[in-house]
């Protein structure tokens, strides 16, 4: 099994073409923290830009740097490997100054704060990409704008990228075959290697439900489906859709999709979990298969569109960068800039995360 193909959600416009240029330096990519740090408190602060580095290795030296263990270092979340990021770590205890680091190449402090809690995952409001494609045909950047504009104004089908599912895929073959095949209880070899099996499977189960949802018409709510109120973490389920409808319509509501697991809530009803309930058939997973991916998978609601802002586009300054096209935009924390790339260029691709 394979990971479902998305459909372009602006297949009525012409696209971009081109490519993700192959440095890491063409894929930029700086957090948006949830809070600013209060300057203050027991934890210190840094603002770390690392170049061609996976965040497991970007924290193993710091922490090396700082004379810390590496589960004392705290992060908001992965950053891609294959480009140029930045990113605050937290660090507790007496920390020497950071200016007498020794750090790797690629590695570089921009700046340090204090504040009163250690970084924990999740604590960040999203992501803001500059990203380079390359090999635009000539007539290919004048419809940036269109389809930029589309997006902004409908939402981006928020899909987990390719990069979610391992190389080819291959994470989603291995996680269908564990937590077919396993008996009861069972875990895979190592911890980490359960979580990231479980989160392709309910990335894929997301995708699935997410092309199913987008069929149906996102402007028109769905009986028993899972919305959350907008500008809030509150969820509740919609049992009669005709008389939510208005609030939809009026951005009121915010359309999600799920990630299986035991502990997220509420639970769906009527034809959103007669969707589920195709997508369970599709993917051969019976109720005891289920309570094995809920052992690393606790399940949560994720929205199914989402608004890119910020939006700049910046074509070729001189013929001598003829071709290329840098696109920036901010997203939301968990949701992929390359999604937003497939749209404008139509190629699938994939990049590593870490």
């Amino acid at each position: 099994m394979r990971p479902i193909v998305l459909p372009f959600a602006t297949s009525e416009l012409p696209p971009v073409g081109g490519r993700i240029g192959g440095a890491p330096e063409d894929f930029r990519v700086d957090e948006l923290p949830l809070y600013a740090a209060s300057g203050a408190g027991e934890h210190l602060y840094v603002r770390v830009e690392k170049r061609a580095l996976t965040t497991p290795a970007l924290i193993g030296a710091v922490a090396r740097a700082a004379g810390v263990r590496e589960r004392d270092v705290g992060y908001a979340g992965l950053k891609d490997k294959h480009a140029v990021t930045s990113q605050w770590l937290s660090l507790a205890g007496r920390i020497p100054d950071p200016g007498t680091w020794s750090l790797p190449p690629g590695v570089r402090i921009l700046e340090t704060t204090r504040h009163g809690n250690k970084l924990r995952t999740g604590h960040l409001a999203g992501n803001r990409f500059r990203i380079r494609l390359v090999d635009v045909p000539r007539d290919g950047a004048g419809h940036a704008g269109a389809l930029l504009a589309a997006l902004a104004a409908t939402g981006l089908p928020n899909a987990f990228g390719a990069q979610r599912f391992g190389h080819d895929g291959t994470n989603l073959v291995r996680a269908l075959d564990w937590i077919r095949a396993a008996a009861p209880g069972a875990r895979p070899p190592a911890r980490f290697l359960g979580r990231l099996l479980a989160s392709s499977l309910q990335a894929e189960w997301f995708n699935r439900y997410l092309v199913r949802r987008i069929a149906r018409g996102v402007s028109r709510l769905v009986a028993g489906e899972i919305v959350r109120l907008a500008g809030t973490g509150s969820y509740f389920r919609v049992d009669d859709a005709e008389a939510e409808q208005a609030r939809l319509a009026a951005g009121d509501l915010v359309l999600t999709g799920p990630l299986p697991g035991p502990r997220r809530r509420p639970a769906p009803g009527g034809d959103a979990a007669a969707l589920e309930g195709e997508i369970q058939r599709e993917l051969g997973l019976d109720a005891d298969a289920l309570a094995r991916l809920g052992d690393e998978a606790p399940g949560a609601w994720r929205d199914l569109l989402v608004r890119p802002e910020a939006i700049e586009c910046i074509g070729p300054a001189d013929a001598a960068t003829e071709g290329t096209l840098e696109i920036a935009f901010s997203l939301p924390a968990g949701s992929y800039a390359t999604v937003l790339i497939r749209e404008l260029t139509r190629v699938d691709g994939d990049r590593d995360v870490g």
